[in-house]
Formats: C-alpha cells, sequence, structure tokens
C-alpha cells in the first residue's frame, strides 16, 4: 500500500480512501469490513436527511463501496446505519435509500423498491416532496416494473408458441409448395417500402404417411411469413440452402435459436431435430452452429454436405424416401459463394413419391442462384416443376448477367429443360425492379421458350410468377385462386398484378 494513513479503528483517515489506486481501496474495505463496521458502533447516523453526508463517516465508507462495485459490502453497512439510526430514532431516509440503490444494482429491484418506500416516508416526515426515493420510486412503478412484466409475459407467450401443436396438415396440407417469398438479394434491406425476401416451404408425406415440412433458401423474412400462416419450430423438420448468401440462409439462426428454445422448454421435453442440407459455403458458414445439442447432450441437428452430382438418400442412417419421401440429387449453380469464393452454388432435383396425372413420378427442380450456361437446362429435362431464380435483365449488350439467369438466361434454360414435355415453371428473385411488371416478364419468358414452330399447347407449358401467396398442389400442379382458395389446373391461371405489391392468382375460366 502507499505511504497514505489508513486505519481501520480510526475513521478520521478513511478520507484518503480515494487517494488510493482502485485496486487497493478495494482490496482494504473488503479486509476491514468488519472492523470498520465495529468502529461504526460509536459513530452517531444522521439525525436530518437535509444535512450533508460527505463528512458523515458512514457515508464516507457507503459511497466508496457504492462507486466502487462493492455492493454486498454497502448492503452490510446500510443495514448496520439503519439498524443504529432505530436505536438512537434517528432519520432511515439516507441509510434506507442507499442500501436500495445497493440492492437495485445487484438486481434485486422488490427489495430495493422497499427500501425506497421506507426512505420516501421519512422524507415527506421531514418535507422533502421531491427526494431522490421519490424519483426511483417513480421510475419503478413507471418503467422498470412495466417493463419486466412485459418481458415476463413475452417470454410466457413464447413458451406457449414453442408448444403450441404441429398445425402443418390443417394451415398448409400436404404435398403443397408454398412460396414464402417475394424480392430478391438485397432488396429488403436497402428498400423504402414494405419488402420481402423469402424461400419456399415444400410440404412432402413419407410412406408412413407422417406429413413433413422443409424450408428451402429461408432468407429475409422467412420466419416472419412462416408465423403469420401460423406455425411455428414444431412445424419444420428440414432446411435445403442451396448456398451461403444472406437472401438465402438470413432466417436459419433464428430458425436454430427458437429450436434450441424448443429443446430447452417444451412440455414434454422431447429433443426435436432438424436435417439440414447445404453448399460447401453454408458448411462454412455456420460450422458453429451445426454442432449444437439439447441440455441433455443430444445432437440438434444432421448436416448433409450437397455437392454437384451427388444423390443424396441417407441422412445420419436414416433412408430419405423413409424419413421424408424424397431423395435429393444435386446440381450444378454456376454462383459464388460467399464463403468458399468460388462457385460451389448449387441447384436440386427433388425425387418425390408423388405420381403425376401421367403416372409418373414427381419431379420438382430448382435451379437456386445460378447464371446460364449452355447444357444448364438439360439438368432439370426431367423435372414437371421447376423455380428459377431471374435476378434481373440483362444490363450490358449481348452479355448474359454473371450471377443470375436474367431474361434471355431464363429462355434458354427453360427451352433446355421442357423437350416438348409438360411443365410448370415458377419464376421467383425478382428485383424490386421487377415491381409492377412481373407478369409481363413471366408472359415474354414463356413465349419466348416456346417452339419457334409455333405448335406449343398453354395447357403444357407456364411461366407463374411467384409472390408470397403462391400455392401448388404437387399432386395434379394445380394453383389456389387467390379470391375462392379453390385449386386449378396451373393452365386455367392468369396472373393479376393490377396492385403492383401483390401478385394475385386468378381463375381465366
Amino acid at each position: 500500500m502507499l505511504n497514505i494513513p489508513m486505519d481501520p479503528t480510526n475513521e478520521g483517515t478513511w478520507g484518503n480512501l480515494n487517494k488510493l489506486p482502485y485496486a487497493t481501496r478495494k482490496a482494504w474495505i473488503k479486509k476491514n469490513l468488519k472492523i470498520i463496521l465495529k468502529t461504526l458502533e460509536k459513530v452517531t447516523p444522521d439525525q436530518d436527511p437535509k444535512t450533508s453526508p460527505l463528512d458523515n463517516p458512514w457515508h464516507i465508507i457507503g459511497y466508496v463501496c457504492l462507486n466502487d462495485n462493492l455492493y454486498t459490502e454497502a448492503e452490510e453497512l446500510y443495514d448496520a446505519m439503519i439498524k443504529k439510526s432505530r436505536e438512537k430514532k434517528a432519520s432511515l431516509s439516507l441509510p434506507a435509500y442507499y442500501r436500495g440503490i445497493a440492492r437495485f444494482l445487484q438486481g434485486r429491484y422488490k427489495n430495493a423498491y422497499d427500501d425506497f418506500k421506507m426512505a420516501k416516508q421519512y422524507d415527506l416526515h421531514h418535507k422533502i416532496f421531491d427526494g431522490p426515493s421519490t424519483r426511483a420510486l417513480i421510475y419503478m412503478e413507471e418503467t422498470l416494473f412495466p417493463t419486466r412484466e412485459m418481458i415476463l409475459k413475452n417470454q410466457h407467450q413464447l413458451i406457449k408458441d414453442l408448444n403450441s401443436p404441429r398445425l402443418l396438415e390443417k394451415r398448409i396440407g400436404g404435398e403443397i409448395l408454398r412460396t414464402i417469398h417475394k424480392w430478391n438479394s438485397s432488396t429488403p434491406l436497402f428498400s423504402h417500402g414494405v419488402s420481402q425476401g423469402g424461400g419456399y416451404l415444400l410440404t412432402l408425406r413419407n410412406p408412413r404417411g407422417e406429413l413433413k415440412g422443409i424450408a428451402i433458401d429461408p432468407g429475409y423474412d422467412f420466419y416472419d411469413i412462416f408465423r403469420d400462416l401460423g406455425l411455428g419450430i414444431c412445424d419444420l423438420d428440414a432446411i435445403i440452402l442451396t448456398h451461403d448468401h444472406d437472401d438465402h440462409t438470413e432466417s436459419v439462426e433464428g430458425i436454430l435459436s427458437l429450436l434450441a428454445r424448443y429443446n430447452d422448454r417444451n412440455y414434454e421435453r422431447s429433443s426435436k431435430v432438424i436435417d439440414i442440407f447445404g453448399s460447401a459455403g453454408v458448411l462454412l458458414k455456420f460450422h458453429g452452429l451445426l454442432t449444437a445439442t439439447d441440455p441433455a447432450g443430444n445432437k440438434e441437428i444432421n448436416f448433409k454436405l450437397m455437392v454437384p452430382g451427388n444423390i443424396i438418400e441417407e441422412i445420419e442412417g436414416s433412408s430419405m424416401i423413409e424419413k421424408y419421401g424424397f431423395r435429393l440429387k444435386v446440381k450444378q449453380a454456376h454462383h459464388t459463394e460467399r464463403w468458399t469464393n468460388q462457385e460451389s452454388s448449387v441447384g436440386l432435383v427433388i425425387e418425390t413419391l408423388i405420381k403425376d396425372n401421367s403416372g409418373q413420378q414427381l419431379k420438382i427442380g430448382i435451379t437456386g442462384d445460378t447464371r446460364y450456361e449452355i447444357g444448364i437446362g438439360r439438368e432439370y429435362k426431367d423435372a414437371q416443376l421447376l423455380l428459377l431464380n431471374i435476378g434481373s435483365v440483362e444490363k450490358e449488350e449481348g452479355k448474359f448477367l454473371n450471377q443470375h439467369l436474367g431474361m434471355c438466361g431464363s429462355i434458354n434454360l427453360l427451352k433446355e429443360a421442357r423437350l416438348n414435355k409438360p411443365l410448370l415453371a415458377i419464376l421467383t428473385e425478382f428485383g424490386e425492379e421487377f415491381c409492377g411488371k412481373r407478369e409481363t416478364i413471366a408472359r415474354i419468358i414463356e413465349n419466348w421458350a416456346q417452339p419457334i414452330e409455333g405448335n406449343h399447347n398453354k395447357k403444357d407449358f407456364r411461366v407463374i410468377p411467384a409472390d408470397v401467396n403462391l400455392e401448388v398442389k404437387l399432386s395434379n400442379l394445380n394453383i389456389r385462386e387467390t379470391d375462392t382458395n379453390v385449386f386449378f389446373h396451373y393452365s386455367m391461371i392468369n396472373v393479376d398484378e393490377s396492385d403492383s405489391e401483390i401478385l394475385k392468382y386468378r381463375f381465366n375460366g
């Protein structure tokens, strides 16, 4: 210790405390607190709360304790001061107030509130109507307690939401593709209006008839839209991520956070596991989350790496067909991932157990984000339903887009993929510059992707632009009409874009 006179038995030396270094001062009080309290037994507490406490030895030590985060020591000191004040019939205003502060700073708000009320009673006795105890009570009553009540209410609501029954069958139904998607890429980040990203929700039955919910590329706002549909974390079983960009993955962390809370707080104490299928960039981006376990140490996440050319038929020893009712064929996408700095993005063909009208096994193609390369459409030649991401329109004369299909890339891909077979193409990932023009762009692509000789049949091939409310029934590729909620074959659906913000799907009779 420095050459500064300090004696725990001599209160006259305590004024030197603030001359000591912080760590030395704290150590001195902790070491000598019992002696200090013994010394203070002979010191008379405050008689009048209007007098300055700065020269009172009780407060000299008390202030140092409060300023140096020695809250339990401050509480012990002011406990003793309150006891001494009662013996001497002195005011409890200041010792109760400062003990309240010590308790408040330990997070013991109810105890602090009781101390502030005690201090206020003595303040009023001395005609102090706007003392610090009054202000503290107002703060606690008007701000702190209502805020804590709101937090508790939100926690109770969260637990209720986490334990809500599985509603996938009721809200969406089986064998449905729902686009939970509006605009592409970073649009939701810089838009001045109501702008939503999203992804897709696929519901499929396994051979046992169990309905499974699969999120595909859940980007900006996906989970908010998902919840607006009346669904919760218990309705999701798997996530498919074609690449690592935020507009395809932004909701993943929130979903996994809710998964952890569900496993910690569900009433049945059961452990839910979500299967994640992702590209190399996805693996690098989320590798820290993929080892998550529940409170019992069980895995919460199974991850399967998707590499172009692979066929995924099992995950963690379970057959994909038996568990989900589909298998995955992984395709090459020409789109650079952020975490690999390589074109490690993927496209997919989802081979389901569903039979189409001709008895063929239904296959769903998903291009993901990709530029057009000659022959890429042939990777999806067996798909009867194809989701393709347009991105934007070509910006330079005679050049395809470098990272997205664009309009010409979409046309060429469809010409390669269709091969004169029936095909419903869902056009997605619009840049917001397409607002008010999505239906027109889709119609242009549909017309130019037809055989040039003109012997095309509209019933066999359609390009439908997607919005957040598009639903396709997979068994017959019918689309839900917006106004009636009745499903009609895609050839009977017209797209109404009279309101540029929201597409409506109408039966054309």
